[in-house]
């Protein structure tokens, strides 16, 4: 046991001292230490008690976030454990430990360590939401702590259902079908109760907030048990925190001895997960897209690129595999399953500002998918930069597609917005334009980490990083429309987004043009950041 250890330790120490080597990641960490440092600080300069905060949003709206992530990782982790399975091992784990003479508890319990330690490392951006919850629910820093331990707690324990599922039905068709079917029969059941609350009070918001705060939902497992915990600890309900927290160590346990104590080894069950993981890690920092199995018939007067020249090559490229994937080039099953989800939304949701909690929560999940887009996979590979043409060119034609698709989804998508609520076409059109104009600025994004980074963000980097330039960047965009939207007069409230989506413009500007010559001064290294 004390070379695991020793193990844990070592690879820790290296972790440290590889900084030493990327002082602009080095940096970033720092920054982000201090800006969580500074929202605590801030925080305790906000009113302490209630009766000094009379517009504190309902409490239950944070018990439904909450059971909503869960019911997401829930779905996410299962699915995974029925194709390809979890692992809590690298394939340098298997080569170090798996012929080792060590007992296979103590590499498992060595396993669950590490996860665990990477799981909370990675949740760490949670914290960043601690003044918005102190703002709208009077959390306090412990309330916070306790936040980030269960969100922590959700992911592990869902990694460790992707290793049981897979174990459990790994070969047998049977057992996959009885785990979907146990999985479509809960959400079937959450679904009518949410429909049994509609009926009775009429307002479908209501009706999944009772149905997150409701003891019932409250026994699903992940998902409510994680309600339970939080709304426990607001409570004050000991408890029902202790009942929380001890079903996640019980199924935990329970996971842990089916694992353990099945007739295969452990070690065949995770190998093959623990590879397909690692081919896929190794896919991700070599640029490539790691896709699912669907078979696409192909033509034979579809093969090859036969158009462009010079620069324009990428661009034609990117339309092939457009039109590969879909048969609307630019429409695609993300582009339906935005627009039905934010159709729905301007539905139910009876406010005047619904167009614009719809563009924020747009913008925010398009920047997770522009900087891991075309122009990202292209900087990984050699072809770009053996194209005979100027280095602006190339970046511009190899981010076109990517540039193209958000307006083209934001007309698609405000259009049926604009339908459902009956606001001014010209309203929908400006917010069209606005989350067109964020594609840009995250494309410029992506170029300024490529330039001043070196090489591409790894996971923790990304999610802190990313939130602190949603801040900086783009703050002084959205002051000027939250300015605008007041001083305008209503005949003139589609001008609103305009000052974000000039500020974004002008943003990916200048990134531009400084960055033009990226691809003549680049650096490649083996490894991303």
């Amino acid at each position: 046991m004390r070379g695991l250890i020793y193990l844990l330790l070592t690879i820790m120490k290296n972790r440290l001292l590889s900084l030493k080597k990327k002082p602009a990641i080095l940096v970033i960490y720092i920054l982000c230490a201090l800006s969580i440092i500074g929202m605590l600080i801030a925080s305790t300069f906000m009113p302490a008690d209630t009766t000094t905060l009379p517009n504190l949003a309902d409490i239950r709206i944070l018990y439904g976030v909450v059971a909503g992530i869960g019911l997401i990782f829930g779905y996410t982790f299962v699915n995974t454990g029925l194709s390809t399975g979890g692992t809590l091992f690298t394939m340098s784990d298997v080569s170090l430990l798996f012929v080792s003479p060590v007992s296979p508890i103590r590499i498992l319990i060595y396993g669950l360590i590490k996860q665990l330690g990477t799981t909370f490392l990675t949740s760490i951006f949670i914290l960043f939401q601690y003044v918005n919850l102190k703002k709208s629910f009077n959390i306090s820093g412990t309330g916070m702590l306790f936040i980030f331990f269960i969100y922590g707690i959700m992911i592990f324990f869902g990694q460790l259902l992707s290793i049981a599922v897979y174990v459990y039905t790994n070969g047998n068709s049977k057992k996959k079908t009885i785990i979907r079917s146990i999985v479509y029969l809960i959400f079937i059941g959450i679904a009518f109760f949410v429909y049994q609350n509609y009926r009775l009070n009429g307002d479908i918001l209501e009706s999944l907030l009772d149905t997150a705060d409701s003891k019932l939902f409250q026994m699903v497992p992940l998902a409510g048990w994680a309600a339970m915990f939080i709304k426990a600890y607001i409570e004050k309900d000991l408890l029902f925190l202790i009942i929380g927290l001890g079903l996640f160590i019980l199924a935990s346990i329970l996971i842990i001895l089916m694992i353990t104590a099945g007739e295969a080894d452990y070690y065949e069950d995770v190998l093959l997960s623990t590879e397909i993981n690692y081919n896929k890690l190794q896919a991700a920092k070599e640029g490539k897209i790691t896709k699912t199995k669907k078979k696409i018939k192909l033509r034979k007067n579809e093969l090859g690129i036969q158009k462009g020249n010079g620069a324009n090559v990428l661009f034609y490229k990117h339309l092939l595999e457009a039109k590969r994937s879909s048969r609307l080039i630019f429409v695609d099953s993300y582009t339906i399953m935005v627009t039905l989800g934010a159709g729905a939304l301007s539905y139910f949701v009876n406010t005047d500002f619904v167009g614009y909690i719809i563009l924020g929560t747009l913008v925010y999940i398009l920047f997770f998918f522009t900087i891991m887009g075309k122009l990202t996979i292209e900087l990984t590979k050699p072809f770009i930069y053996m194209i005979p043409d100027k280095s602006i060119k190339k970046l511009l034609a190899a981010s076109l597609t990517n540039i193209i698709k958000p307006y083209i989804d934001g007309l698609i998508i405000f259009g049926v917005v604009g339908l459902i609520t009956g606001t001014s076409p010209l309203l929908n059109i400006f917010f069209a334009l606005a989350y067109g104009s964020s594609a840009m600025l995250f494309i410029s994004f992506t170029i300024l980490s490529q330039r001043f980074l070196g090489g591409q963000l790894n996971k923790v980097v990304l999610f802190m990083f990313g939130m602190g330039l949603l801040m900086l960047i783009i703050s002084p965009g959205i002051i000027a429309s939250i300015v605008a939207v007041s001083l305008l007069p209503e005949s003139f409230l589609f001008l609103g987004t305009l000052p974000y989506t000039l500020w974004c413009l002008f943003i990916s500007g200048v990134a531009f043009l400084i960055c033009g010559n990226l691809l003549d001064q680049t650096e490649l290294s083996d490894k991303p950041i």
